[in-house]
């Protein structure tokens, strides 16, 4: 609670008794027992001091008996009184002229209303004025201050209490239910009837619970667990029990209140259940009830110093507690702001004056002024209190506030309601959502978690504020205690919030940098720097003393002030904030938060695009030995230096878990952009190298035990080269594609030409390369593999050979000159004759075959394959299988790798000159049998020797070469007969044509029309059996012909097998292509 009113004792020990009160402008009336008037001039002497009331006038006989009550219709300048069961009207001015209404004896309860109605759509000032008496209502209206009308309404029960809602809706309580009065239908409604069901259903299910147990608890009162149904149950006890007031509140709202329970409704007589979900719980059954802009002020009977019982049906239990007969509420909150007590005597009447501004209280001798407050005293007492809440609904209600400043002090108050919230409450995801609403920057709450979280941010807390890792304060004169277990949890659930909170906040931040926003706007906080806005936490007081006003501001009462708390010495500014910077803090706190509750979640954040401090991260994730995580760091900063470098210290050591080994590098490089293949190139030698010194250079060896040497976990962790390479450049990704081949095949060569075939083949098949500077490193890196393996002709040829065979053979751009210039000159005669064969050198290649290699098959196969490359290349074999070149041209190891492959059945091993020459006759006779159609006889015959037999293989020859020549001259005589028969047929075409010539000259006349056809004119050339010949007609006679042969279903207009259509050009002569049997010739 804190003080909203001093309470001022303005007329004590009056010597009459007042029975009844109003103010207006600056004048008091009071109405008194014995049917007197007085009337008191009000003098405002300053907002601190109390006004002083002088006695103006005093008018004995105002009224026969006592003054019930008083009210003031100012726009009608009417002054209303009820004495004597009767209503009687004044002029205000001149209390004269008194009007007594005769349709009103037997009242006893007035109301009054103001207001703009609007009537037949005019906005029309309308004053009502309503009686009851005699179980009937009577209503009269004026309207813009002249009267208009009176009503009269009958009523069925005993009215108790009543008040306008609105200018047509006039709200009553009888004793046992509350009911409305449509004006001037006269329609009566049951606001809330007497049964249970029906209340429960009105109530709409809210629990009458006291919103303000806390601070009635001070009070002595605890709150009883009432309900709707209890509260209207009530109200049908006896009438002399029950305490049924209707007042009016700020905002065209009525608070009706039957004994110490009270419910809002507004201007339409509907519950407000928005503003107000609970109703409103006083300590004791009020009296008299009536409102300022922020508080209701209810007045009630104080039982005296000891406890009484409770009253039958009283819903409060009475218990020893401080007395008091004022009892002050906050509209907005409900809460107990402040209770008072007159102890001069019971206070019998409350009422407002000055639009709500001015409060009296009257008792039967004393008349009081309850004295605001000033309200930056309230709000600076509240927060002090940490109620923040009600420093909210006390700015947002006052009237003494300017409404440019409200929404100002509100964002503040709310700001440190969400501190509070986060730090004393433990509600740590209100106040993030609150701090949202605000729209404040993430350092405000990062800066509310302890300094492992919030870095440099952190905020140092004072005793009252200090918050251990579960949220709890300290006392300032005793050290804080370990936070135990259950703090531990609570913690907890602040890095969960804080988690959820950052993560929504960079979905933000990554929005804006998608939209190309580079600053953002927040609400930023603004310590002022005035040295008077310094608050003493020693002495809370002096914010008291601080804000109360300068005597200048007492001069001008009608001016609001501007409000400055101690408490609120802050600005918040609007200002924007660069995208990446509040990024990097956002997304480097959210780190530290993950490492503290969910490192699982570390991944997902640093494998994407983020905005981490690399300096800060860095020494996070290696104090907490999360490599993996760090490496995801390096990468997406581009520090791919420093992520390999990591990975090769882990891999060496033995217990760096799963970055053991070269695996963890291999995988990361393959992540590597194309632009860093130095570097890939850099920290690759190192898994090659390990990679080829773990190859087994012989079988694994057991020890005793029976178990392997071998791991295969180690194997898996160590990758061979050939694995390697296929990761790192054999693969289809866009960056391995982009490598310089040349460079690639550099770095392999230096570690194995078998890493070099390895990748050339992917490159050739894959990506179909046709680099002659590649394909001739793909037969050096076989040249190379085959020096390795030191193989021989001799040998069977292996794997190796076929493969570089099969590579000359089908490849078309490796460089056959320097393909020749690396082979050996005394091995690999097969590979150079497939060189040669590029080169066209046919002869030379067939001679290495023959001579060199020995193998006649070989030759054979290699006149096959290039046949139509050299379509004699059979007649240069056969050349040097009948005429061999000079012995001296063959070298002696030649010499002995041809004979040790010659095998001859039944012969030596080493094979006579004799038997060489018959082998290679065979042979002779062998291809001109075999391939009979690519050896001319012309060429053939006369390479062969004198004295070689003629063998069946010779006759095959011979038969075949002449059914060849047979064959031939057939086929020639056949053609010459055929274009013989062509031509004559041309010849005959030719004389026919010329035969059927048609002249057509300038003196041709159509024969359909009669008209000449001349120059320029479009004819026809139509067959005609009447003329046994061609007739010429214009085309337009001709198809109108055509149309006319149509219409008569098909009777033909002309025999016509070809249509030519023509210009005619006068004096040109053009034969027309369309006429195949007609010759037009022109004079």
């Amino acid at each position: 609670m804190h003080h909203a009113f001093t309470i001022r004792a303005l007329l004590k020990q009056l010597p009459v008794r007042v029975e009844s009160a109003t103010a207006y402008g600056d004048r008091l009336l009071l109405g008194t027992a014995t049917g007197a008037l007085l009337i008191y001039h009000v003098a405002e002497t300053g907002r601190d001091k109390p006004p002083t009331l002088t006695l103006l006038e005093t008018r004995k006989s105002f009224a026969r008996r006592a003054v019930e009550q008083l009210g003031v219709i100012k726009e009608a300048g009417v002054l209303v009184c009820l004495a004597d069961g009767m209503v009687t009207l004044y002029d205000l001015h001149t209390l004269s002229s008194a009007t007594p209404l005769a349709n009103t004896r037997g009242a006893h309860i007035i109301a009054l209303h103001t207001g703009v109605d609007h009537i037949d759509g005019i906005p029309t000032l309308v004053s009502k004025l309503a009686t009851y008496g005699k179980r009937k209502v009577v209503v009269l209206e004026w309207r813009d201050a002249e009267f208009y009308k009176s009503f009269d309404y009958s009523a069925a029960e005993k009215i108790v209490a009543m008040q306008f809602a609105a200018p047509g809706l006039l709200v009553l309580s009888t004793a046992r239910e509350f009911l409305t009065l449509q004006l001037p239908r006269g329609q009566w409604d049951d606001l809330f009837p007497a049964d249970t069901a029906s209340l429960r259903t009105v109530a709409g299910g809210m629990a009458v619970g006291r919103g303000t147990e806390a601070s009635d608890a001070t009070a002595g009162t605890p709150a009883p667990a009432n309900t709707w149904g209890s509260w209207a149950l009530s109200l049908a006890g006896s009438s002399a029990d029950v305490h049924t007031t209707i007042a009016r509140m700020p905002g065209d709202k009525l608070l009706l209140c039957h004994k110490d329970i009270g419910v809002f409704i507004n201007s339409a007589g509907k519950l407000c259940r928005n503003e107000h979900s609970e109703p409103m719980i006083f300590s004791r059954a009020p009296t008299g009830i009536t409102y300022t802009s922020s508080y209701t002020v209810a007045i009630s009977h104080d039982p005296g110093p000891q406890s009484q019982p409770p009253s039958s049906g009283s819903t409060v239990d009475s218990l020893p507690g401080p007395r008091f007969n004022v009892e002050v509420r906050n509209i907005g909150t409900q809460m107990l702001v402040q209770t008072l007590h007159l102890a001069e005597e019971e206070p019998a009447h409350v009422f407002n004056g000055a639009g709500g501004k001015q409060v009296w209280a009257i008792g039967p001798h004393t008349v009081w002024r309850l004295m605001a407050m000033p309200i930056q005293q309230q709000v600076e007492d509240v927060l002090e209190a940490e109620q923040y809440d009600e420093a909210i609904s006390l700015v947002a209600q006052s009237d003494n506030i300017l409404e440019a400043e409200k929404e100002e002090l509100t964002k503040k108050i709310r700001w440190l309601r969400a501190r509070w919230l986060f730090r004393e409450q433990a509600r740590y995801e209100e106040a993030l959502s609150e701090f949202t609403d605000l729209g404040a920057t993430p350092t405000e709450a990062i800066a509310l978690c302890p300094e492992r979280i919030a870095g440099e941010l952190a905020e140092e807390t004072t005793d009252a504020e200090s918050v251990a890792e579960g949220g709890g304060s300290t006392n300032g004169d005793e050290p804080p205690a370990a936070a135990p277990q259950t703090d531990q949890v609570v913690w907890k659930e602040a890095l969960y919030a804080i988690m959820r909170y950052l993560t929504e906040h960079r979905r933000w931040l990554q929005q804006a940098a998608r939209d190309a926003k580079r600053e953002l706007e927040y609400v930023v906080r603004v310590l002022d720097d005035d040295e008077d806005s310094e608050y003493d936490e020693k002495d809370p007081d002096s914010a008291h003393r601080a804000q109360r006003p300068s005597p200048a501001d007492d001069e001008d009462d009608g001016a609001l002030p501007h409000v400055r708390l101690k408490r609120l010495a802050f600005s918040l500014e609007q200002m924007e904030i660069p995208v990446a910077a509040m990024a990097q803090v956002v997304d480097t706190t959210l780190l530290k938060v993950y490492l503290e509750c969910s490192p699982g979640l570390l991944g997902p954040l640093l494998r994407v695009k983020n905005y981490c401090d690399v300096e800060q991260s860095e020494g996070l994730l290696l104090e907490h030995k999360r490599y993996l995580e760090l490496v995801d760091l390096y990468h997406g900063k581009g520090l791919y230096r420093n992520a390999l470098q990591l990975l090769q210290t882990q891999g060496i050591a033995a217990d760096s878990g799963s970055l053991h080994g070269t695996y963890a590098t291999v995988r990361y490089l393959v992540r590597l952009p194309a632009d860093q293949f130095e570097l890939i190139l850099e920290y690759l030698r190192w898994p090659l190298q390990s990679g080829q010194s773990r190859i087994p250079q012989q079988p694994p060896t057991e020890d005793s035990s029976g178990s392997s040497n071998n791991d295969d976990d180690d194997d898996e962790d160590w990758p061979a080269p050939a694995a390697i390479v296929s990761t790192i450049f054999a693969d289809d990704r866009p960056a391995a594609q982009a490598f310089p081949r040349p460079r690639v095949v550099s770095f392999l060569r230096q570690s194995s030409p078998t890493l070099v075939v390895q990748y050339l083949k992917y490159v050739f098949e894959t990506w179909h390369d046709e680099s002659s500077a590649l394909h001739d490193d793909m037969v050096a890196a076989y040249l190379d593999m085959l020096d390795s393996t030191d193989l021989h002709d001799g040998d069977a040829e292996p794997g190796l050979r076929q493969q570089l065979q099969q590579f000359l053979k089908s490849s078309r751009h490796y460089s056959p000159e320097r393909t020749l210039a690396r082979l050996p000159d005394d091995r690999l005669f097969v590979e150079r004759a497939l060189v040669l064969s590029r080169l066209g050198r046919h002869e030379h290649a067939l001679g290495l075959l023959v001579f060199s290699v020995a193998s006649l098959s070989r030759a054979e196969q290699y006149c096959v394959e290039n046949l139509a490359q050299r379509p004699d290349v059979f007649v240069l074999l056969l050349k040097l299988l009948v005429s061999p070149p000079p012995a001296d041209v063959i070298d002696n190891e030649a010499e002995e790798i041809r004979a040790g492959r010659l095998e001859f059945p039944g012969a030596a091993a080493q094979p006579t000159e004799q038997t060489r020459v018959q082998i290679h006759r065979q042979c002779v006779g062998h291809l001109l049998s075999t391939h009979s159609q690519s050896i001319p006889v012309a060429e053939a015959l006369p390479l062969l020797p004198a004295d070689m037999s003629f063998s069946h293989d010779m006759f095959v020859y011979l038969r075949s070469q002449l059914c060849t020549l047979d064959q031939d001259m057939r086929t020639k005589n056949v053609v010459r007969g055929l274009a013989a028969a062509e031509d004559l047929q041309a010849r005959r075409q030719l004389s026919y044509l010329q035969s059927n010539s048609v002249v057509v000259s300038e003196t041709r006349v159509c024969p359909d029309c009669l008209k000449r056809i001349g120059s320029g004119t479009a004819f026809v050339i139509v067959p005609s059996k009447r003329a046994k010949g061609h007739v010429v007609v214009h085309y337009s006679c001709w198809q109108r012909g055509q149309s006319v042969a149509r219409a008569t279903n098909g009777r033909e207009a002309s025999d016509v097998s070809t249509v030519s259509i023509e210009k005619i050009s006068a004096g040109s002569d053009v034969e027309s292509p369309a006429m195949p049997r007609v010759e037009i010739k022109w004079a």
